[in-house]
């Protein structure tokens, strides 16, 4: 019992990738639950960054409610996550300490949805062009709009210009936790690697 009260938390510096790898890429393992006091919470938090972007992006897609739609959405997020996934980086890029807490800042070069966003537009203006009959229904916008966006997501790459984001950790009985009151940094953080 007197070994467990003396426990000492790993560096901020080595704690500080295990938040990204859960929160982005997902990496379920036991070093972030581990070392990190409040892991459940913030596991449940980083799932709710996703469903809300992902709820967020895919609306402009739908329609409707109508089944087929949201299946579709639900494939165009999949697809979005997984490129997000692949092509992001980061790097923690300073740590520095004001006793008790450490300030982690994050480099991201995250993924060019904006990138994404225009290209797709140009596309489907071209389309436009092309077909004007297209711009009469509704129902042929969406379906080229997303044809267009499943096209374009796995050829879109990360940013090239990095975004950093600082986040304010403390040790608490030999564990990390964020201190409170960070909820517009950590979204911030999250949304850094959709730039």
């Amino acid at each position: 019992l007197f070994i467990a009260g003396c426990a000492k938390a790993i560096p901020a510096k080595e704690a500080a990738p295990l938040l990204i790898d859960a929160m982005i890429y997902q990496k379920e393992d036991e070093s972030f639950e581990t070392n990190f006091a409040n892991s459940e919470t913030l596991t449940s938090a980083f799932e709710k960054h996703r469903s809300s972007f992902e709820d967020t992006f895919t609306a402009g897609l739908l329609q409707s409610n109508d089944q087929s739609e949201e299946m579709v959405a639900k494939k165009i997020s999949e697809l979005l996550m997984t490129q997000v996934q692949e092509v992001t980086s980061y790097e923690v890029k300073k740590v520095t300490e004001t006793k008790p807490i450490h300030h982690v800042t994050y480099e991201i070069k995250g993924f060019d949805l904006s990138g994404l966003l225009t290209k797709t537009t140009q596309e489907l203006l071209a389309r436009i062009q092309k077909d004007n009959q297209i711009t009469k229904d509704e129902k042929k916008i969406i379906a080229n709009t997303i044809e267009i966006v499943e096209a374009q997501i796995p050829q879109t790459k990360a940013k090239e210009t990095a975004t950093e984001v600082t986040l304010q950790l403390k040790e608490n009985r030999g564990k990390w936790e964020i201190v409170a009151g960070q909820d517009d940094a950590l979204a911030s953080l999250y949304l850094s690697f959709f730039a």
